[in-house]
């Protein structure tokens, strides 16, 4: 079984508008709502890819309500805790045909040391040996940056293997723990080793650290400029295609998704590299956050260059 884990969801809010403009009155030409946070974006994700998963969360409120009715209909299994303070809601704002967009996310609810401790109970009722855990996103108020550490030691003890993507010390204390896969960006595996990467060799120095704390699998989002997907043994880079970008939000998990379904189908490493950028390209096509269309991620794979790096 498939979990995927949110602390901090979010009804993503889409406006497009002719044109971004500062101290003014804009009007908004189109609205589109997702049900997102990082976890519920691999969970729709891995529908394309015909797997299913159990989707588990604080939510809270009228946007929560809002946000379970949207999973339900589409077909997404849930188990939630219920918790006192909205769920939170982000929005993007984008111009129909300009380069700019706008993103301001919200900080999520409260979460009380009883929340905590529901969700935790739900974690050990289910955990058990060969499932996949997938626990990812930011941490909402007052949840201590340990909660993933602390639940990756413990879906370890039961025998299961963590996927996991967060950032700031909520990533580095997760490291410590040593899921089986962490997926950071640029930005956010900087942050951990100390310096810039900006391309495919500071990408590839910047492997050394996270695979040294015991991880099995990085993989590092570059966006535009690509993935490194490393292990002890070897390590993959691949380039996207360019495309015309709608919508980046959640394309990191929907390559996360595609890397999950390589392991269930034993794929190699290169393969995995490459269907995880075909994927994120087809997601950053679309309007939606982490939406792609499959027929779109086939075109893509072609188009996708990629070469095994030599760790020496």
């Amino acid at each position: 079984m498939i979990y995927t884990l949110t602390p901090n969801p979010s009804i993503d809010r889409s406006l497009t508008l002719p044109e971004i403009r500062f101290n003014s009155v804009l009007r908004s030409q189109q609205i589109r709502l997702d049900w997102g946070g990082k976890g519920f974006n691999v969970s729709r994700s891995l529908q394309k890819f015909g797997i299913d998963s159990l989707a588990l969360a604080w939510v809270g409120g009228g946007s929560g309500k809002m946000l379970a009715d949207g999973l339900q209909a589409l077909g997404i299994q849930m188990d939630f805790v219920w918790v006192d303070d909205e769920t939170r809601t982000n929005t993007m704002i984008l111009e129909n045909e300009g380069d700019w967009h706008i993103k301001v996310n919200e900080p999520g609810p409260l979460i009380t040391q009883e929340d905590i401790d529901q969700l935790w109970l739900k974690v050990e009722g289910y955990a058990r040996k060969g499932d996949i855990w997938v626990l990812s996103g930011s941490l909402p108020p007052d949840v201590p940056d340990d909660f993933y550490g602390q639940l990756i030691n413990l879906i370890h003890t039961r025998g299961g293997q963590v996927y996991f993507d967060a950032s700031g010390q909520a990533l580095l204390d997760g490291c410590t723990a040593k899921p089986y896969l962490v997926k950071p960006n640029a930005i956010e595996a900087a942050q951990v080793v100390g310096f810039d990467i900006n391309d495919q060799e500071d990408a590839k120095r910047a492997a050394l650290p996270f695979l040294r704390m015991g991880i099995e699998v990085l993989a590092l989002t570059m966006g535009a400029a690509g993935l490194l997907l490393a292990n002890q043994r070897e390590m993959v880079y691949a380039k996207p295609p360019k495309v015309t970008v709608r919508n980046a939000v959640g394309s990191g998990d929907s390559l996360l998704a595609a890397l999950i379904y390589g392991q269930e189908h034993q794929m190699e490493m290169v393969e995995m590299a490459r269907l995880g950028v075909a994927t994120a390209t087809a997601s950053v096509e679309m309007d939606g956050v982490s939406e792609f269309d499959m027929d779109r991620v086939k075109q893509l794979l072609p188009q996708v260059t990629s070469k095994i790096i030599n760790v020496m």
